[in-house]
């Protein structure tokens, strides 16, 4: 099926992304990898009027470390998690979990924050992040 109309927005911000999608309300549903929402937007279930891609927010992208903590950015994609040294070294259980997921054609889109935020019973990644102490924000 293909998916109904909707306006598409690229903010360059995390500010910008949170004034459309405050601004838009309940209107707008932000874009990560889009495993999730794409194929339930092209089975309608999903009717969005706007979508928020967030793929051109660099402050949301990659893996660095705070003192003790590993800070990965939500838009960081498992592809990114399995090619970090320093997940490899410091969790390789996160490495061994991103090995898991789907194909590497999924992997090479979707993001660590859509993975979790996303909340499938199915899906390993947010288990994991309970059980490694993950923070949000």
């Amino acid at each position: 099926m293909i998916p109904g109309s909707f306006s598409y927005h690229r903010p360059a911000s995390v500010a910008d992304a949170v004034k459309l999608l405050s601004d838009l309300g309940e209107d707008a549903r932000p874009l990560a990898g889009g495993h999730s929402l794409v194929p339930m937007m092209k089975l309608r279930l999903a009717t969005p009027a706007h979508l928020i891609d967030l793929h051109g927010i660099a402050a949301l992208k990659g893996i660095s470390r705070d003192g003790n903590n590993l800070v990965i950015g939500a838009m960081t994609t498992q592809h990114e998690l399995l090619a970090s040294d320093e997940i490899a070294k410091s969790m390789p259980i996160l490495h061994e979990a991103a090995l898991l997921i789907a194909d590497p054609q999924v992997r090479y889109r979707g993001t660590i924050g859509g993975n979790v935020a996303n909340g499938d019973p199915g899906n390993d990644m947010p288990a994991l992040m309970m059980t490694l102490g993950a923070s949000y924000r």
